[in-house]
């Protein structure tokens, strides 16, 4: 039987060492080599975020031996919230993005969007990769973005930004699955993690010298460690959401699929022949790839099967493109007369670039971050009917049955077949996205997933 005395004592000694400014400054001292590869303010960020993550986990794992919180400076508070019910009928959801400025709030912004619908949502998070929200989501009046400080961050005062009835942590990160822990442990408030990729199989993807740096790199609280700590920790969540088949298998939770808006995703809403003309695509075999490209998305195996094809009518169209990225700038450097790469586009003009084209196609390489990943734009293209060609990868296979060609991940040349095919047969490639168009409203539009997300969130409401 634990001793409370000592179990009160033992929680303000760590607290203590924590707080101390020479571990504080041991910690700096050791991570001199880190520095030199990354901005001082997000070395400090980083180390007093793990401290204050550590500070707030003590505290609460010792709150109940002891009552008189203001010995160590600190309120716990409990908010008469019992059972995880909120009092009113149209609750509040923070949902929490571990980095409002990166691609990872695509699928936050989606989210967001459906359950908006019916409850009082905002998007809350730091701004880690640059000082603005993600552009292609930036320009939304209807989502209310809560940014997070970035800098030298006090977990209180973020804690109070977090002030949703219901947290919704999208990815176990520690700027969003880990802030919504430390608040659910304080505040007792229902927490909902949603997962939409498998976080451990990007380390796996790395080259080995660059999992050992970032497993010693314990003052980075995106890296390994975490990462680890953090998957483990998905058993605490009330629930849990999932993108994909494996990471159900993985973590169990309900799918939600990225929906996508049939009004905004609208073929007879768009201006084709237009854009081509702009483009200066008019008589041309327009394959179109949207999206960020990094190397498993296959863009590498795309190019390779155009290049067997030699036909010169045929563009390759990469939307989204960051040529300030190595890996695009290397597709850049070479100096195909076929490939065009516009930047990032806001949300609403996807449907519009989408018209413009003839073929999808989405290579996706079979890695351990692809096995559990269901690229987004799948259901872009499916909703603006264009045939598709996809790798088998993830639930491709059974989101494509029906409407959609599949090939084996790598098969350069069975690629380029498959493609051949699409140009040479128009009238099956219009029925292929028709049946596309279908199978995205009846099964992944926002009215066929809303059922299940707001089955989720109605158990934390208490009826009047």
């Amino acid at each position: 039987m634990l001793n409370c005395r000592r179990c009160k004592d033992l929680a303000v000694k760590i607290i203590k060492l924590i707080e101390s400014p020479q571990l504080r400054k041991r910690l700096v001292r050791e991570g001199r080599s880190f520095i030199m590869e990354h901005t001082i303010e997000k070395v400090i960020f980083n180390i007093s975020f793990s401290l204050g993550f550590i500070r707030a986990l003590t505290l609460n794992i010792f709150h109940k031996f002891y009552r008189n919180q203001t010995e160590i400076g600190y309120y716990v508070n409990n908010s008469n919230n019992e059972k995880g019910l909120v009092s009113k009928s149209r609750i509040k959801i923070s949902i929490l993005s571990y980095d409002l400025s990166h691609n990872c709030l695509g699928r936050a912004y989606i989210l967001a969007k459906i359950l908006s619908k019916k409850y009082e949502v905002e998007i809350v998070g730091p701004k880690i990769a640059s000082d603005e929200v993600w552009k292609p989501v930036r320009n939304d009046p209807l989502i209310k973005y809560v940014p997070l400080p970035s800098r030298v961050a006090k977990i209180p005062k973020i804690l109070r930004r977090i002030n949703g009835d219901v947290i919704y942590a999208i990815k176990p990160k520690m700027t969003s699955y880990g802030y919504g822990l430390i608040k659910k442990l304080i505040s007792k408030k229902p927490l909902v993690l949603d997962i939409d990729d498998w976080e451990l199989g990007f380390f796996l993807d790395s080259k080995k010298p660059y999992i050992v740096k970032s497993c010693l790199a314990f003052w980075d609280i995106n890296n390994l460690f975490y990462t680890f700590l953090l998957e483990k920790l998905v058993k605490y969540a009330d629930e849990i959401t999932v993108s994909s088949s494996f990471l159900q298998k993985k973590f169990r939770g309900i799918i939600i699929p990225h929906a996508r808006d049939t009004k905004l995703f609208n073929p007879r809403k768009c201006n084709r022949e237009k854009l081509r003309k702009k483009l200066r695509i008019q008589n041309k075999k327009v394959i179109m790839f949207f999206g960020t490209i990094v190397k498993h998305k296959g863009i590498d195996d795309l190019i390779a099967s155009i290049n067997l094809l030699k036909d010169k009518n045929i563009v390759l169209i990469l939307v989204g493109a960051n040529l300030n990225d190595p890996y695009t700038k290397s597709l850049w450097g070479q100096k195909k007369s076929y490939l065009k790469f516009i930047g990032q586009q806001p949300f609403e003009k996807i449907p519009e670039f989408l018209s413009a084209a003839d073929l999808v196609v989405l290579p996706q390489k079979e890695t351990y971050s692809t096995r559990g990943q269901v690229p987004a734009k799948v259901f872009d293209a499916m909703m603006m009917e264009k045939p598709i060609i996809a790798t088998n990868v993830s639930d491709l296979q059974n989101i494509l049955n029906g409407c959609g060609i599949i090939v084996e991940s790598g098969d350069i040349h069975g690629l380029a077949t498959k493609i051949k095919y699409i140009f040479d047969n128009p009238d099956i490639a219009e029925r292929m996205g028709n049946a596309a168009r279908e199978k995205c409203i009846r099964e992944y539009s926002y009215e066929a997933v809303k059922p299940k997300l707001f089955k989720i969130f109605e158990k934390y409401e208490k009826n009047k």
